[in-house]
């Protein structure tokens, strides 16, 4: 008895143990989401896990470039095919090879689209083209099956300054990171959407002109790295024993030339694969991108809305992909169409038209007048309407001039007020995770205003209207805009 009571303690010791180390490793891996980076590998990873098993007829592989490029939920709404997007910061062959593996336990996917960019030693300084850090991005969210073992023991016999045992027991790796954990580390369901399927969007805007490549030697070749050739083998051996067809695709932002361009071919030939050069001259004019709309490097929203049309028309006419119906990409409709919307917003330049498009479910709009400026915009008739759609009363119709401040949150006013005095209102968003501040001194006080979200500035501090826009579904301001004198200013 007395020895039953001793290995029950021992077997509870460690069960507690292992589950301490378990939760500390998941607290202190790093998380990235569409709510704290551009390239947001955790939630991509965990989402994908979540997709009903073999409901994806296309997966997308490569680095940021294709996180930025692909939207499956606009190849999807164009063509009804159900794509994902894989890629990562940086995701080298090795590390695309390992997740086309993992994939292949959960999808039965009918093509696999490969970004070629590292191909190239683009890293000579890491073993497998790819930083450490970004591995882990890559890695880390993967649930441990023989896939990841594998993956762990290979790159650690590969890169000797790396650790196995830091892989399992993560928290050797991000011991120090105990002092930065934030609300995300915390709550793991803040990773647990899948409205975009891996797509990271920006609205970012370039002056920067691409020129597209034109061939003009088809004999020129070169050496593709080593290590990245024998995994992009193993890639398209994976892809023909699994009935895959296999796409290489090169987009602007990959280092492009005539030996560049004819070995991809070779390479594509030998594989059995369609290449699709996009930096080349006739299938980017194809795309048809004009400014705002970018896919130069990291694609902004506006050029991978073409950019998904176009590569979803090559899945559904060479492919014979499309035509479905499924409730994973119908319930996200309207997400991407928010994500649309807040992007498109950073483009209005009439004030009028920028109050109207702030009528928006998953916005917390907030406004504080600054001085005079402020009492001609609050006064035109087509601003009140608008502002009237927001479900505020517009008191300061009698007193243009006097401070006015508000808050209307996912379509709710959760605070307004016009005085000749100044303003001062506290309240808070993301249910009561968030607090705000509004401050506004009108006319026959010293002009100013304030809004501040968890301590931040978030308005110009100029006089006229200001307006913090901030966005419920990603967590993030997304802009703020002065009104005055029938002139919107960023």
């Amino acid at each position: 008895m007395r020895h039953m009571k001793k290995a029950a303690s021992c077997a509870l010791f460690l069960a507690i143990l292992i589950a301490s180390l378990l939760l500390i490793n998941g607290a202190l891996e790093g998380k990235y989401t569409l709510q704290n980076s551009k390239w947001p590998t955790t939630s991509t990873y965990r989402q994908f896990y979540d997709m009903e098993r073999d409901s994806v007829d296309a997966l997308f592989l490569g680095s940021s470039l294709v996180v930025n490029a692909f939207i499956p939920q606009e190849i999807y709404n164009d063509y009804g095919i159900c794509s994902y997007n894989l890629a990562s910061e940086q995701q080298s062959i090795f590390l695309s090879y390992f997740w086309l593996r993992e994939a292949l336990r959960f999808q039965k996917p009918a093509v696999v689209v490969v970004d070629t960019k590292f191909l190239w030693n683009v890293h000579p300084e890491d073993v497998i083209n790819t930083s450490e850090a970004l591995t882990r991005k890559c890695l880390d969210a993967m649930r441990w099956s023989p896939v990841k073992r594998e993956a762990v023991h290979t790159l650690c016999a590969l890169d000797d300054s790396q650790s196995e045992l830091s892989y399992y027991l993560t928290n050797i790796r991000y011991h120090a990171r105990w002092t930065e954990l934030s609300e995300r580390d915390l709550r793991p369901a803040m990773t647990a959407h899948a409205e975009l399927k891996g797509y990271g969007p920006l609205s970012e805007i370039t002056d920067e002109v691409f020129v597209p490549f034109e061939s003009a030697d088809t004999a020129v070749t070169t050496e593709l790295m080593p290590l990245m050739q024998e995994y992009m083998d193993k890639i398209a051996a994976l892809c023909q024993e699994n009935d895959i067809c296999l796409v290489l695709v090169s987009l602007p932002g990959n280092d492009m030339s005539d030996a560049a361009h004819n070995t991809y071919t070779q390479l594509a030939e030998r594989y059995g694969a369609d290449y699709y050069n996009l930096c080349e001259k006739s299938l980017y004019e194809q795309i048809g991108i004009v400014p705002p709309e970018s896919i130069l490097w990291h694609s902004n929203i506006w050029g991978a809305e073409k950019l998904s049309r176009f590569v979803g028309g090559i899945l559904h006419d060479s492919f014979g992909l499309g035509g479905r119906t499924d409730e994973q990409y119908e319930s996200t409709r309207s997400a991407y169409a928010h994500v649309q919307h807040s992007a498109d917003l950073t483009l209005i330049t009439d004030p009028t038209e920028y109050l109207l498009a702030l009528d928006e479910p998953g916005y917390a709009v907030f406004l504080a007048a600054h001085g005079f400026e402020a009492g001609p915009v609050l006064t035109k008739e087509e601003n009140l309407a608008a502002l009237r759609a927001l479900g505020l009363s517009c008191a300061f119709q009698e007193h243009p001039a006097d401070s006015y401040a508000a808050a209307v949150i996912d379509g709710v006013v959760d605070a307004e007020e016009s005085s000749p005095w100044a303003i001062h209102l506290v309240g808070s968003l993301r249910g009561r995770r968030s607090v705000y501040m509004l401050d506004s001194r009108g006319v026959g006080l010293a002009a100013g205003s304030g809004i501040m979200i968890d301590g931040e500035q978030c308005n110009n501090v100029i006089a006229g209207l200001n307006i913090a826009v901030y966005d419920l579904f990603t967590e993030k301001l997304i802009d703020k805009v002065t009104l005055y004198s029938g002139r919107l200013s960023r």
